[in-house]
């Protein structure tokens, strides 16, 4: 009796504090993991051809309150149970499928804002994988393989070298230019102001180095041959641009760029 005294107090003190938070939640995102008693801000809609019912109930067979937008972004989420979530869409407050909702506000541990959101991305500019590492560095571990032309999930724009996503349920980093935006988020999200596009090879002999880090002194992973085209460049200081050259990701200087 005693046990069950102590566990009614937690969820009425639980009920207050999702209370509480749902209604401040238009001013703070909050990710406190994936326990279906937590807040956890806003999620996209998914998995259907065009819209999803969200019903006054956590029931099926409750009233539908509206009919949500396939892409559309609904806030001020927490998990009822199992199977469904509470949501408010355009001000009305209600309960949505949870496997209709993406959770798109990065990580545990880590928050991004909403206009670094960049959607789902096509694994490209590689010969056969990308890789998935365990925090945005090259030296990071290798999670998985991500194959050429996969798509990654729950994208976030990390910094100017990396992006946070998820493939198969496995979360990690992938370089940015091994991302090709295809739905969903903010498509602008992955290319900040540092954002190049395509160059050629120019201001020089007969080749430009690609290096494996952004100094002059770092390892040659390639020569580029002049007026060679290096794609998918973003500046990296005032005298490195990473790009990528025959599904090669490196460093070139500025220098040896022309658009």
């Amino acid at each position: 009796m005693k046990k069950a005294r102590v566990l009614t107090a937690l969820v009425l003190a639980l009920a207050l504090l999702t209370g509480l938070c749902a209604a401040s939640a238009s001013q703070a995102y909050y990710d406190y993991g994936t326990s279906y008693d937590y807040i956890i801000g806003a999620m996209e809609f998914v998995n259907c051809q065009s819209w999803t019912s969200q019903r006054m109930y956590p029931d099926t067979y409750s009233t539908r309150l509206m009919k949500v937008p396939l892409g559309a972004v609904v806030t001020n989420c927490y998990y009822q149970d199992e199977k469904y979530t509470y949501c408010e869409y355009n001000g009305v407050g209600g309960y949505i499928l949870t496997n209709n909702l993406s959770f798109i506000y990065g990580h545990v541990g880590y928050e991004y804002s909403e206009d670094d959101y960049v959607g789902n991305c096509q694994i490209v500019n590689c010969q056969s994988y990308a890789s998935l590492r365990d925090y945005p560095s090259t030296n990071a571990n290798l999670l998985v393989r991500v194959p050429l032309g996969e798509i990654v999930t729950n994208v976030f724009y990390q910094d100017e070298r990396f992006c946070y996503c998820i493939y198969n349920g496995i979360e990690g980093y992938i370089l940015s230019n091994n991302l090709s935006w295809v739905s969903g988020g903010n498509e602008a999200a992955a290319y900040d102001s540092t954002w190049i596009g395509d160059a050629w090879i120019v201001n020089c002999g007969s080749w430009a180095s690609l290096r494996e880090l952004p100094d002059t002194s770092a390892y040659r992973l390639a020569k580029v041959p002049l007026g060679d085209k290096v794609t998918d460049c973003y500046l990296v200081n005032d005298r490195f641009a990473c790009c990528t050259w025959r599904g090669q990701v490196g460093y070139i200087l500025i220098d040896n760029l022309g658009w």
